[in-house]
């Protein structure tokens, strides 16, 4: 098999099944050998923030002498960035070859009537290599929920991680925070240490976690035994905070992101948090590893810069909650200058509230289509997007969009939201020639 049949094969899967549990992935681990039982693990969950905090908690653990494995999605450059050990993509010659076992063993299993999903197949794949690795420690991030996740799957990892918890996927986790917030603990085990995204901090410019999901998350944590940990934001000072990134002292101990967004120092205090509860847990995480590995932390498509002109911000962020963290940075950050908007959105999301958030903040908005099937069409959005914005576009070519885009930008700022697919795509066509 090779690396392009083995994505083939991973697409052809169905991405959604009617729920059975952990059955399917269950089984298909089992074929595999259980790699999934000779392994440690810290689990993330949450809406927003998963792969930020996953991401700079696998810096750190790299920069503390650990392997690292990590897994994450969607991805942004290829394939093999959902799956990373020591922060270099799987190889795909790997991919290859565990994909062709994995292939064999689902022949059976549709001979038992089980046909494993995209994302079972690709967790299997990433527990796979993590065991073939021999990983030391692996950050799993969970998908689209938490219970039910096939993540969940794990037993009691070391530390689990919730980050902030919004609206979104209501169809398969349920109409409110509170509904969503106890899915996503739905990963709790009984007696494993959890850590919090911030209960606190409205006067350091982030949106701390819901009083409805806190409340969830307390009473799940006393009911399952779990020691709940939440970063005390009596002790953060914010020193610095612009499109560069942001600087704070946190406990005695200073840290730098070189990320933008206000949102990312919560996302920050809580992978310190996490940090020094695997330490007390006997890891050997120094104040230092910390420093280095959050100050090492880049991740593509959140609010990812590209200066130049326009200046260039890439942001995947396709819920309310994201939208509201990216007007946060636009009103912060970007006072005075104009903002053309490139923007899709999947049918199945809020893209009216999340329209109606930030349009307002923009000159132009050019919308496009990037899934002929999931895309909600262009002139559905630009309905939406007259109520706030005078001047909207229509495009179903996205290199077309882009362009025309850039041009109403000039040598202002270009903002693309609403999708990874469509910053996937943008990322893709701004760095060849052809824009």
């Amino acid at each position: 098999m090779t690396y392009d049949e083995a994505l083939d094969f991973i697409y052809s899967r169905r991405k959604f099944q009617k729920s059975c549990g952990h059955e399917r992935i269950e089984r298909l681990l089992e074929l595999l050998g259980n790699p999934q039982k000779k392994l440690k693990f810290v689990h993330v969950v949450g809406t927003n923030g998963k792969g930020s905090v996953s991401t700079a908690l696998s810096d750190v653990l790299y920069e503390s002498g650990y392997k690292v494995g990590l897994f994450t999605s969607p991805f942004v450059v290829e394939f093999g960035e959902r799956i990373k050990v020591n922060g270099e993509f799987i190889p795909k010659s790997e991919i290859a070859e565990i994909t062709s076992v994995i292939r064999e063993n689902t022949l059976l299993m549709e001979k038992e009537g089980l046909y494993p999903t995209v994302f079972e197949v690709t967790t299997a794949l990433g527990l796979a290599y993590y065991e073939k690795t021999g990983c030391d420690i692996v950050v799993l991030e969970a998908g689209i929920g938490g219970k039910n996740d096939s993540t969940n799957v794990i037993d009691a990892p070391e530390l689990a991680v919730i980050t902030s918890v919004s609206v979104d996927h209501m169809e398969m986790l349920g109409e409110s925070i509170t509904e969503i917030a106890r899915e996503k603990c739905g990963i709790l085990k009984s007696s494993c240490p959890v850590v919090s995204y911030p209960f606190e901090g409205t006067d350091f410019g982030y949106i701390p976690q819901s009083e409805e999901a806190a409340k969830v998350i307390k009473e799940e944590c006393l009911k399952g035994g779990n020691p709940l940990y939440l970063p005390d934001t009596d002790k953060l000072t914010i020193e610095s905070c612009d499109l560069s990134g942001t600087s704070f002292c946190y406990d005695g101990l200073s840290i730098r992101i070189n990320i933008c967004g206000k949102h990312q120092t919560a996302n920050m205090l809580t992978v310190v948090t996490a940090a020094r509860v695997l330490r007390d847990k006997g890891y050997s995480i120094t104040d230092s590893s910390i420093q280095k590995g959050i100050a090492k932390f880049r991740i593509p498509g959140r609010t990812e810069i590209i200066e130049g002109e326009p200046t260039v911000i890439l942001d995947g962020g396709h819920n309310v909650g994201c939208m509201k963290a990216l007007k946060e940075t636009a009103e912060s950050f970007l006072k005075g200058r104009k903002i053309t908007l490139l923007m899709s959105f999947m049918k199945d999301k809020e893209y009216e509230k999340s329209i109606e958030i930030i349009a307002p903040l923009c000159e132009n908005i050019v919308f496009t289509v990037t899934d002929s099937l999931r895309g909600e069409k262009a002139e559905v959005l630009c309905e939406t997007g007259r109520k706030y914005c005078k001047n909207v576009y229509a495009f179903y070519e996205v290199r077309e969009a882009l362009l025309y885009a850039k041009e109403k930008a000039g040598k202002d700022v270009l903002m693309v939201a609403g999708s990874f697919y469509l910053v996937s795509e943008v990322r893709g066509l701004l760095n060849t020639d052809c824009i």
